[in-house]
């Protein structure tokens, strides 16, 4: 080989663990079903309410026919029997998976090693540098690869600790049947439709970071990180000079 020509050279790196990985497609599944019977129901009755009562023409928050689709066009294009019982089911899937996956991740430590943040990460100027990196879609680079930036750290937190939580808790606040054994959760919300318009702004939330998420995935490289996380492993191209 000729002194100064550049070769690429890989190296793998073993990013996430098989819990990591199952639980995570499992609940791309769950979630995909979770939004598209979530819209379903709320075509069904689409307009949000303040408080513990709401029916139409009462005063409310969120009207769908503010935006030119009236009652009966919404509840043309939605079916709530099909919404409801799939709902009901992936979102049943959503939280089994979910308390297997923080369970697992917990008492492995991976949680500990990947996701908490030291106080560099905190200082603002790492959080300043984090933020333009990701608004100028650069990708990370070198020692970087193998790990998540402070942002991508604090918002995985926030949707596996307070978002996801936050989504079953006013789930359940809108079942009878629930909230008969445990009627607290209704007031903890402020109401049923509270806890109803709650969980349609979480949802937005969610939607947010997902698009967020798939952004970041196609800045990195989509087939590298889709592969990482079928497989476990991660390539990272370098140049050694030699």
């Amino acid at each position: 080989m000729n002194k100064g020509t550049k070769t690429e050279v890989t190296e793998q790196l073993h990013r996430y663990n098989r819990n990591v990985r199952i639980c995570h497609w499992i609940n791309v599944v769950a979630f995909c079903y979770l939004v598209v019977s979530g819209v379903h129901i709320f075509l069904d009755f689409p307009e949000l309410y303040w408080g513990k009562v709401g029916f139409r023409g009462y005063d409310a928050v969120f009207r769908l026919s503010d935006w030119g689709i009236s009652w009966d066009e919404a509840g043309a294009m939605g079916n709530r029997r099909w919404g409801r019982n799939y709902h009901f089911l992936f979102a049943w899937i959503s939280v089994i998976n979910g308390m297997i996956y923080v369970g697992w991740n917990l008492w492995n430590k991976y949680f500990h090693k990947n996701l908490f943040l030291d106080r560099n990460e905190l200082s603002w100027q790492s959080l300043k540098t984090d933020f333009v990196d990701h608004v100028r879609l650069r990708a990370p680079e070198g020692a970087s690869v193998g790990r998540y930036s402070g942002l991508q750290k604090i918002s995985y937190l926030i949707v596996i600790f307070i978002l996801s939580p936050f989504m079953i808790l006013s789930g359940l606040a809108q079942m009878p049947a629930f909230t008969a054994i445990s009627p607290e959760l209704i007031d903890l919300f402020g109401g049923r439709q509270t806890a109803r318009t709650l969980h349609v702004v979480c949802m937005l939330w969610m939607l947010l970071f997902l698009v967020v998420h798939v952004v970041e995935v196609f800045v990195a490289g989509a087939v590298n990180e889709i592969r990482s996380m079928i497989t476990g492993k991660y390539v990272v191209p370098k140049e050694d000079a030699e």
